[in-house]
């Protein structure tokens, strides 16, 4: 989850941002019957920023998430469209070029009209829009920092995802341990797979994939305050992710304010 009065990594929304996204996110939730959605983050464009949010509905060992936009502030969000393969290839491609911040925008120069053409016949533009780089961008990130502290949900003996309602915080001295992290969506570890096809028949808190593996090795960075009794985590890959958790609350969140581009220097970080 997510509190929009948060600051992320020295970033925050201003009031008027807070109390529209509040707003039209509600509105968004009935009128979509959605069983949840919350803010996700924020896109720095060029011109204009993006506003993301996001529902997930975790089912029978499945997670289906949605991604919403706004380009007006957060005064109303639409639904982002998955993109295709190709597309999500050619988004891949663009390691440094900034977002504009206008989602009909489209990469790389204008199909030309031959001048044989019939009728002044317009060419297929198949050129990558910032619609379809936006999505690529935002399910990229989300699927490698959805982080949630082990424990706060279960998988049940009939493989459905749950909230736990038996989680009540995590203790002082698991703050600072990656081992008590996991990723909240489908896992992709092969270890997290078999093990979780060779499950028992009873709730199990162990199912998702931990970040203890991620690479390159010390791509999460956990810090706690002076008590030692909140904490900070951060991905120095898609620097502009933070997630804060207190021990002894059941409550953490996380979001994402940056420029959706991948740190490439993190070779020299860590």
């Amino acid at each position: 989850m997510t509190n929009t009065t948060s600051s992320f990594g020295g970033l925050a929304l201003t009031l008027g941002q807070r109390l529209a996204i509040k707003g039209a996110l509600l509105k968004l939730k009935l009128q979509e019957s959605l069983p949840n959605i919350t803010f996700w983050g924020k896109i720095i464009g060029s011109e204009k920023d993006y506003f993301i949010a996001k529902s997930i509905i975790p089912g029978k060992m499945s997670f289906k998430t949605t991604y919403y936009v706004s380009v007006d502030e957060g005064v109303s969000f639409s639904e982002l469209q998955e993109c295709c393969k190709e597309a999500m290839d050619k988004a891949s491609e663009l390691k440094f070029e900034m977002f504009k911040g206008n989602l009909q925008f489209k990469y790389g120069p204008a199909p030309e009209i031959e001048e044989d053409a019939e009728d002044g016949k317009v060419p297929d533009d198949s050129r990558l829009s910032e619609l379809e780089r936006l999505y690529y961008c935002v399910s990229s990130i989300d699927s490698e920092t959805c982080l949630v502290p082990k424990g706060a949900f279960l998988l049940t003996a009939t493989s459905k995802v749950e909230a736990n309602k038996g989680y009540s915080g995590m203790p002082p001295s698991d703050l600072k341990k990656a081992s008590s992290y996991a990723l909240f969506r489908k896992p992709i570890d092969h270890k997290t797979i078999t093990k979780n096809k060779c499950s028992s028949l009873s709730d199990r808190i162990e199912f998702l994939d931990g970040i203890t593996s991620a690479k390159p090795k010390g791509i999460w960075a956990i810090q706690t305050d002076a008590t030692e009794l909140s904490a900070t985590i951060r991905h120095l890959g898609w620097t502009g992710y933070e997630f804060h958790i207190t021990a002894g609350e059941s409550g953490f969140e996380s979001a994402y304010f940056g420029y959706g581009l991948y740190n490439h220097d993190i070779a020299l970080m860590i």
